[in-house]
């Protein structure tokens, strides 16, 4: 009743006042509220090979007190913009079986852990481990390296104890933007699990892709695929390669960072049935392999922003792919990742391509390699 008393009130002083002549004061209209804009920066490498002067190497850098190798020297010069990234990648090629397992090389990897230790102090998050050579060393070593990643402060892609765990999405929320990670690869060196183990590999497969699409789609707000794929060597992708990254793009990935050629090839806006927009990355090329020709020291990392608005899908903007140079001298010594732009004429007359293989290489070439392969659109400015 008291209420009602007050507004039958309130209502006879309004009366008064109008009849007076005075206009009643307006309560303020409040202002919209702005909407809120988050974004996420995310940086993707190649392909992380560890070959036997990588290890020598390492092992000749470890610091009295430390662990017995030491990689970061090898990231040292391209930490910064990992480090400074909400979400770093790289594709671990190589596995990390532990002890028990012989160190080993081309043909069939098994690399150190300090590896992967020195990775994430460098600042890498997503680990992908979905490639050719993942079998390497049997079923055994890929669960010893599933294990090994699975302790790390990391998200591991790629690699799954069995059926259950493949269909688990992995999902990092990061600045109020949830981000799903896909992983598939194209064979794994013609080795297979044995009928009795639970591992699951992330073959590609349509129906696969398109299930786990449409699944991540529904919980998180962006979808990033790794693909291992391709021709090595090739600088164009595929046939294969394109028919797979529309299938992706029709089934509404927002990102495809793709792997295993040793090159680079193009990076390319993908329009999707839905008339949305897949930036595809074909191939990052190497980031670390003492590998045998030029065209394999040319490498790149995917920089990009995820956008999101309130109530909005979030977006890719500012995409650009920095080319990289993997530098090692004729013994084999001195690895280390490059940006192009940071390169010399002089570092490239001391390379160990020309030195132990053989091969002509030379700075306007690596960097011509960039150039054609590269669309001017994805380049820095410097470039």
């Amino acid at each position: 009743m008291k209420k009602r008393v007050r507004i039958l009130f309130l209502g006879a002083v309004l009366s008064v006042m109008c009849a007076c002549g005075v206009e009643p004061i307006k309560a303020p209209t409040p202002e919209p509220e702005e909407p809120v804009t988050t974004k996420v920066s995310f940086v993707g490498c190649g392909d992380n090979i560890i070959y036997k002067g990588n290890v020598m190497d390492a092992k000749s850098l470890a610091v009295d007190g430390g662990r017995e190798y030491n990689f970061k020297p090898m990231y040292e010069n391209v930490v910064n913009t990992i480090r400074e990234a909400d979400i770093a990648f790289i594709n671990q090629e190589t596995l990390m079986c532990g002890d028990g397992y012989e160190l080993s090389y081309y043909p069939t990897f098994n690399s150190p852990r300090d590896v992967g230790y020195d990775l994430i102090e460098t600042g890498y998050d997503v680990i992908n481990i979905a490639n050719n050579h993942m079998l390497d060393k049997g079923a055994a070593g890929l669960s010893r390296t599933i294990e090994f990643w699975k302790g790390m402060d990391c998200l591991m892609i790629g690699g799954y104890e069995n059926n259950e765990d493949y269909n688990t999405l992995r999902i990092i929320e990061k600045n109020g933007i949830s981000i799903a990670f896909l992983s598939y690869t194209y064979d794994t060196n013609g080795f297979r699990v044995p009928f009795d183990s639970t591992l699951a590999i992330p073959y590609i497969e349509d129906e696969t892709i398109i299930r786990q699409l449409e699944t991540a789609k529904s919980e998180a707000d962006f979808v990033a695929v790794s693909v291992h794929w391709g021709e090595e060597g090739h600088m164009t992708p595929s046939d294969e390669q394109r028919r797979v990254a529309k299938l992706m793009a029709d089934s509404g990935a927002d990102v495809i960072i793709g792997h295993h050629p040793h090159v680079i090839q193009p990076v390319e806006w993908i329009e999707g049935v839905n008339g949305n927009r897949t930036l595809c990355v074909y191939s990052l090329g190497n980031f670390a392999a003492e590998q045998a020709y030029d065209y394999n020291m040319v490498g790149g990392m995917i920089s990009f922003d995820i956008v999101k608005t309130d109530g909005e899908k979030p977006y890719i903007e500012n995409a650009v792919f920095n080319p990289t140079v993997f530098h090692f001298n004729s013994n084999f010594r001195g690895n280390k990742v490059y940006f192009m732009q940071d390169y010399t004429p002089e570092l490239a007359a001391k390379h160990g391509v020309r030195g132990y293989y053989k091969n002509v290489l030379s700075y306007e070439g690596l960097v011509n390699y960039a150039k054609k392969t590269i669309s001017k659109e994805f380049l820095p400015d410097n470039m």
